[in-house]
């Protein structure tokens, strides 16, 4: 699992700092001119980075590793599931990688967190001055994921990542006594980042971002619920959206 510091304080930034709960989609500039950008069709699933942890009455975050295991497990089965119904897209797991191949794969998935992190916060709570990069996203993780697409034979990679904090049962006493009081105690949150990203050259063609308060990464009816909304805004050809 990837949790390199930088990345882990990039992820809890989408939790902290977004007030309100939604979601935010994002696509590469070129699939909105004309001609358009082929979106690629031939996609690798790269293993899903989303951490669970517990929230105690006392806002301490400890991480549960059988609920994560679970969470992760739950959003790459659910993904397959809805390819699968998706003939426009070929989708293959990932194959198995050398130790070297390994930590290259972590890097840029620890740089997918954090470039996309960053890219979400600054086309929406960066101000005027990044207004400009919703409609000229192109945000990059670089060249050097070439290994992948020799291996595999795709032209891009989905990439998911998160975190999903659950409130204790001591934590949700809390927050109704702090209710009755008229104190806020914040409750839990998921935050998770899916795109898909260019083979050839890392380009994030696609990011799709969620927060939510209501949704279980430990549940697959949770996921499939979440999972077929984030789907919907993924493009198809000509950089038009796959779903109506």
């Amino acid at each position: 699992m990837i949790r390199g510091v930088l990345a882990a304080a990039s992820m809890a930034l989408l939790l902290l700092v977004r007030p309100v709960f939604g979601a935010d989609s994002l696509r590469h500039f070129t699939l909105l001119e004309s001609p358009a950008r082929p979106f690629p069709t031939r996609l690798v699933l790269l293993p899903p980075d989303v951490a669970v942890k517990e929230i105690s009455a006392g806002g301490i975050m400890d991480p549960v590793p059988e609920w994560t295991e679970q969470a992760n497990a739950n959003i790459k089965a659910e993904l397959r599931a809805q390819f699968a119904d998706r003939p426009e897209f070929s989708l293959v797991d990932a194959p198995e990688f050398s130790a070297e191949e390994k930590a290259r794969l972590e890097d840029f998935q620890a740089s997918y967190m954090v470039v996309g992190a960053t890219a979400h916060w600054a086309t929406t709570l960066g101000g005027g001055e990044w207004a400009h990069k919703r409609n000229h996203f192109d945000y990059t993780l670089g060249e050097g994921l070439a290994f992948v697409r020799e291996k595999t034979g795709a032209d891009a990679a989905v990439m998911v990542i998160g975190e999903d904090y659950v409130s204790s049962s001591g934590r949700k006493a809390a927050m109704i006594v702090g209710a009755m009081l008229g104190v806020g105690i914040a409750g839990g949150a998921s935050a998770i980042l899916v795109g898909v990203v260019d083979l050839n050259n890392g380009d994030i063609l696609w990011m799709h971002f969620d927060r939510s308060g209501i949704k279980d990464l430990k549940d697959r009816e949770s996921v499939k619920a979440m999972m077929t909304a984030i789907l919907a805004t993924l493009p198809v050809s000509g950089g038009k959206l796959a779903l109506r």
